[in-house]
């Protein structure tokens, strides 16, 4: 199978969010078709326009030139642009009568509810708490606003997902009693809802508390006691929130106690930074060692230096130098040391569990020793961002929907793609020459604030549109060659006009800027948003079962590809992805014919390689799927003549 090249940005997020589109959407001006490819693979946009931990920037080609592209402020900006006039998830267009039972309100399992409600299955979710979102709730409101979180999930919920709160599956029914009352498949999402515990001497003591529990109790309103010297043990990214939480809740004096050099720590370098400006110290390379009590209450906690943290294979296996002690005043210690999945949930079930406890799962097919329960998200991963679970409660809704619809378990079928490559040096030398003033990066706050609207236009326009394409008018080009001097990648060809290969060109803008007649822009019109392209399409009509799809360029004599039913314009098959030929098929098309140029008439010259393979990932997807549909593929082979290239296949 043939890997699809994507932006960097697009392949580094766990849902594969299109930056650069939205970034060029915003640019424009365009706001709301903006939000519409966020919320296309991200149902928690306010959620993650806050804390979202930004691996599309850290791979933002952009880096290479100045700085990257702030995509999450751009997020944030639309979000916050748009409110409450943002559109919400649409409800399906028929309602099933199978039903799928999630267990947990956090972003996997709400994200598998919406999946598994927009393709018609009656879902209801159960949550422990009054509050849905998990963890979402533990994470401090100076990060994350509670009015993001009630967006996100109303959204969801919007769409006719039950959601009954303060129902502890484990205390109060079952999995197996969920499965016999009618549920057709049932998804555990519950998390990693508690603190892992240390053995030190003084654990136990009075003001010695676990941090999630407290963390919780803090945003949940509940009343919760705080200490004047508080030491926190832990060193990653919610032992920083818990430090920062207790300084705001009036401790005087805040400690990190941390195993790992301040290189090693899990936190990110700028959660770090953020609790140090607020007068919390990290003391790195220290480990517990007791805690000192008078009077049954903390008095002091003692520590002692850490030799390593890691083995020579990388293993997590600390050593110390017990010789070197030190002694830290504190009245209340909150362990922060990691998360463990709340497995409650399987009591009186027949879920199996390992020898240590843990829940005996097939990691692949989400698939646990009951043949109806599956589990989803840190439960099943482990420790994560919310973009991550996010992304495994798509990956469950896929499994639960194929093992409803066939009675078959198997694993989702992910797209292969790989990212494009860096700028080459020579690319780089390039811009570097004909850099913009738009190109300057805009100076954000490690916690940026809300961008203003020339701000955001400014900062998305630094966005290059990596595999937009270039595109010539016609009208303007005078073949003058330029474009064809300056590109670094060879991707330009002169024919009547200047033409761009839309696999080798890697939109670097180059030929735009410099184009005397300004005849050349970057285009966004991949179909994974383009409105323009329809692949969306409406659920088919009458006998009118086929959707055609047909290069623009083809040269046959018919503009609408042939044949009745609907059709769709786009500028090249090759760029097409599976799943925008997937949709239509999910929508109720049983065939989708493809009308390609012929392979020695393609503008573009190496598309139809790509076409060939497109056309083979789909009938792979649809022979283990859907067997009654089928791609087919028809290249001309004369003017106003079709020949059907895989009559027959359906596979």
């Amino acid at each position: 199978m043939t890997a699809k090249v994507i932006p960097p940005c697009q392949a580094a997020c766990p849902v594969h969010t299109d930056g650069g589109r939205y970034a060029r959407l915003v640019a424009e001006g365009r706001d709301a078709e903006a939000w519409q490819v966020i919320c296309r693979t991200n149902p928690f946009p306010s959620v993650c326009a806050h804390i979202c931990q930004r691996p599309c920037e850290k791979q933002c080609r952009r880096a290479q030139l100045d700085a990257p592209v702030a995509l999450r402020a751009l997020k944030r900006f639309v979000v916050e642009r748009l409110g409450s006039r943002a559109p919400r998830p649409q409800p399906p267009t028929r309602d099933r009568f199978e039903r799928v039972a999630v267990v947990g309100a956090g972003p996997a399992g709400l994200t598998a509810a919406l999946d598994l409600r927009q393709q018609g299955f009656r879902v209801t979710v159960y949550e422990r708490l009054e509050r849905p979102g998990g963890m979402l709730n533990v994470i401090p409101r100076y990060r994350l606003p509670q009015q993001a979180i009630d967006a996100d999930v109303e959204a969801i919920l919007s769409t006719g997902i039950e959601l009954r709160r303060g129902c502890e599956i484990g205390r109060e029914t079952t999995v197996a009693e969920l499965v016999e009352r009618g549920c057709d498949a049932v998804l555990v999402a519950t998390g990693l809802s508690r603190s892992r515990g240390i053995a030190v001497p003084g654990f136990g003591a009075q003001r010695f508390v676990a941090a999630i529990p407290w963390m919780t109790d803090v945003w949940l309103g509940n009343k919760v006691d705080v200490g004047r010297l508080v030491a926190v043990v832990g060193g990653g990214n919610v032992a920083a929130d818990v430090a920062r939480t207790a300084r705001r809740l009036g401790a005087e004096s805040v400690a990190m106690i941390c195993l790992e050099s301040r290189e090693e720590m899990p936190a990110e370098p700028q959660e770090i930074a953020l609790a140090e400006a607020e007068g919390i110290r990290v003391l790195t390379r220290q480990a517990p060692r007791r805690i000192l009590n008078r009077d049954g209450r903390i008095a002091a906690i003692e520590l002692m230096a850490v030799a390593s943290v890691f083995d020579e294979r990388g293993r997590f296996r600390p050593t110390y130098n017990p010789s070197r002690i030190r002694t830290l005043p504190a009245d209340m210690v909150i362990l922060s040391i990691g998360q463990a999945p709340d497995r409650s949930w399987a009591r009186g079930s027949p879920v199996r569990t390992d020898d240590r406890g843990r829940i005996v799962v097939d990691r692949d097919t989400h698939l646990t020793t009951h043949p109806r329960v599956f589990l989803a998200g840190e439960s099943l991963r482990g420790p994560g961002a919310a973009i991550e679970a996010v992304a495994d409660g798509h990956r469950a809704a896929e499994v639960i929907a194929r093992f409803v619809d066939t009675g078959a378990v198997s694993a989702p079928a992910d797209d292969e793609v790989v990212a494009l490559e860096p700028f080459p040096d020579e690319a780089l030398a390039r811009l570097r020459a004909i850099r913009t003033a738009a190109a300057e990066p805009e100076p954000f706050a490690p916690c940026e604030p809300s961008l203003d609207e020339p701000s955001a236009r400014r900062e998305a326009g630094r966005c290059f549109g990596c595999l937009a394409g270039a595109v010539v008018d016609e009208t303007k080009c005078a073949s003058c060659l330029t474009c064809f001097r300056v590109c670094p990648l060879g991707a330009i060809e002169i024919a009547d006009t200047m033409v761009a290969d839309p696999v080798r060109c890697q939109a670097c803008g180059v030929c735009a800027a410099v184009c005397p007649a300004n005849a050349i822009r970057l285009e966004f019109w991949q179909a994974d948003g383009d409105e323009r392209t329809a692949l969306a399409a409406p659920p088919p009509r009458g006998d009118h079962d086929t959707l055609r799809v047909r290069c623009r360029h083809r040269d046959d004599g018919d503009p609408a590809g042939g044949g009745d039913g609907p059709a769709v314009e786009v500028p090249c098959l090759a760029r097409l992805r599976p799943v925008d030929l997937l949709r239509p098929v999910r929508q109720g098309y049983r065939t989708i014919a493809l009308y390609p140029c012929a392979a020695d008439a393609c503008k573009y010259g190496s598309a139809w390689e790509n076409i060939e393979s497109l056309a083979g990932q789909v009938r792979q997807i649809l022979a283990a799927a859907r067997p009654e549909a089928r791609v087919e593929l028809r290249v001309p082979e004369a003017a106003g003549q079709v020949a059907d290239a895989a009559q027959g296949d359906s596979a």
